[in-house]
């Protein structure tokens, strides 16, 4: 047996290593597990500022290709030609500028002699010269397009499209048209996130924060200023910049998202890593502290034992039965905890497998709606297209690709449906909800021979939700209207909406027999149904009730005086509602 002194040099030189240990570890995880959060959070904010990158990229080319062809047709124009010669009416060709300017809405178009000198422009607006060097001038000249951005005189930015003007196969002159990149601006201001388009010289052209506009883009590797949309509440900020070369103008697209979040994803996955390996290493330290503390007691307990044993020998026989009693009963709680550990990891197991049924169940149901649209909607477009009605078939093409983007969203929303979500979202219409609502399901109310009628109360009337899934609540109530309305005469749903004081209630009536009312209680519970089997899981209701209640709504039901079932939703006013309210 060790002495006392060896006992307590090893329990120092334990605990000393397992503090090293414990550091290195808090260390070690708090730099992984941050820097491994800090590259998904930017990978996330990257793939953000992609998309919204790649939408104004599209926006821009489109908002300045509309102005693209007008100086090539003006070239080509007969009656502008004949402007050039000599002797030629010079309020004419004023008429045809400011005329083609009026239609497409350029802030210029302006008439030019080859050497530059002008012949006619619509308005004073854009007081520019060309010089006879400009490249603008020359690529029209060489029969090419000429496009270039251009500060004006009084400070305004533009961007400049030029042609030349033919007279059978001879350039006689060259038409410029004037995009003022201010209503670019205009449509940037709805973007919360900086965005800037930069020339080849790294100037900034148009953005939609002030403080960077004709000034060189900022490097946004380091913190910089003026990204904040009010000057006042502006501050250094370091943003994660995302990129895009746009070829036919020559500028660099760039969408800035703040970077903040990927410091905090760092600090909070660094700290919570650390704090895990301390509580570790606090762990493995009362481990040891049990350890000695029970060598201490054993040691304790065995010279009491050798002392003792010379004294009352009969009492050993007593202490070793007492050993054998209290072995057999740690045996038994060990295998205690091991069963009890066992059960646990099959409820687990159970309530996975539970959950994946749900969730597959729920997907299955509410797919299928937006499905039978989408073939309505595709024999509609085929029987349009037969008949020659090439606009109808448009739209209802069109529609197909709407209800595929809302079998995305409704496919995102179910598969949280199952945890509870408590998704954002923000004010909708509820009329404009209502209308799409009933789009979808117009094919079943033609084939059953229901007649609508609807009051949307006040026009514009704002909700507080989203409209995907409100729209889903109503495609659920009229669906169920018309299962209950199978075979009766002279069906008909009406839906109505009104305002009660800080709240808009939707309500869908119909004409069925009603809701027995030992069911009242339970019409919202899952898989609850009175349809035979195969028509129905018994989802619809119980999603639609979460639904609402996602929004802090309500949803109820009770029987119509007149006879058949109404479903009343109640939700609050949308911000702007609640606002003018006030």
């Amino acid at each position: 047996m060790s002495n006392g002194a060896a006992v307590s040099q090893r329990y120092f030189r334990l605990s000393a290593l397992n503090a090293l240990v414990g550091l290195l570890l808090c260390g070690a995880g708090a730099a992984f597990v941050g820097g491994t959060a800090s590259d998904l959070q930017a990978n996330r904010l990257g793939a953000a500022a992609q998309e919204i990158l790649n939408v104004q990229a599209e926006a821009l080319n489109g908002a300045l290709d509309k102005y693209r062809m007008l100086p090539v047709v003006l070239g080509h124009r007969p009656d502008a030609a004949s402007l050039y010669a000599p002797g030629a009416d010079a309020a004419a060709t004023h008429r045809i500028a400011l005329q083609a300017a009026a239609l497409s809405g350029a802030l210029d178009v302006v008439f030019l002699r080859p050497s530059g000198a002008v012949l006619a422009r619509a308005s004073g607006a854009a007081k520019d010269v060309i010089a006879p060097s400009s490249p603008l001038l020359r690529a029209a000249l060489q029969g090419r397009l000429g496009r270039d951005e251009r500060v004006l005189d009084d400070g305004r930015r533009a961007y400049v499209f030029t042609s030349a003007m033919w007279d059978n196969k001879t350039i006689i002159g060259v038409v410029a048209v004037y995009v003022d990149l201010v209503t670019i601006e205009d449509n940037w201001s709805l973007i919360n996130n900086p965005i800037l388009a930069s020339d080849a010289a790294g100037l900034v052209v148009i953005s939609n924060r002030a403080a960077w506009r004709m000034a060189p883009r900022p490097d946004f590797r380091d913190t910089v200023q003026g990204g904040a949309a009010n000057p006042l509440q502006d501050a250094p900020t370091r943003y994660l910049a995302r990129s895009r070369y746009l070829a036919p103008l020559n500028w660099t697209l760039t969408v800035l998202l703040q970077a903040a979040p990927i410091r905090w994803a760092a600090v909070m996955w660094g700290g919570l890593a650390a704090a895990l390996a301390l509580a570790l290493t606090l762990a493995v330290q009362l481990l040891i502290n049990r350890h000695f503390a029970g060598v201490r007691r054993s040691r304790a307990q065995r010279a009491n034992a050798l002392r003792l044993e010379r004294i009352v020998r009969d009492r050993t026989r007593e202490l070793l039965d007492s050993n054998a009693s209290l072995a057999h009963e740690v045996g038994e709680r060990k295998a205690a905890v091991d069963l009890l550990r066992k059960t646990q990891t099959e409820l687990i197991q159970t309530g996975k497998m539970a959950a994946l049924g749900q969730m597959s169940t729920a997907l299955s149901h509410e797919i299928n709606q937006p499905l039978s649209a989408v073939k309505t909607y595709a024999q509609n477009a085929l029987t349009y297209l037969q008949r020659g009605r090439q606009q109808e078939a448009v739209d209802n093409i069109t529609r197909i690709s709407e209800l595929t983007d809302r079998m995305a969203a409704i496919s995102r929303h179910l598969r949280n449906f199952a945890r509870k979500p408590n998704p954002t979202f923000g004010s909708t219409a509820i009329g404009k909800v209502i209308e799409d609502a009933l789009e979808v399901v117009s094919a079943r109310l033609r084939e059953q021979a229901v007649s609508v009628t609807t009051d949307l109360g006040e026009p514009g009337l704002q909700v507080r939700g989203g409209p995907v899934r409100l729209q889903q609540v109503v495609v659920n109530l009229v669906l169920n209207a018309l299962d209950a309305m199978a075979g009766q005469p002279a069906p008909s749903i009406t839906i109505s909406v009104a305002r009660a004081g800080a709240s808009v209630e939707v309500s869908v009536r119909d004409t069925g027999p009603g809701i027995v009312v030992s069911d009242l209680g339970q019409i919202f519970d899952p898989f609850f149904t009175t349809k035979e089997v195969g028509q129905g899981l018994g989802l619809g209701l119980s999603i639609s009730y979460n639904i609402v209640k996602d929004f802090g709504g309500t949803l109820s039901a009770h029987n119509w005086p007149g006879g058949g079932a109404c479903f009343v939703v109640r939700l609050d006013l949308g911000e702007h509602e609640q606002v003018a309210a006030q």
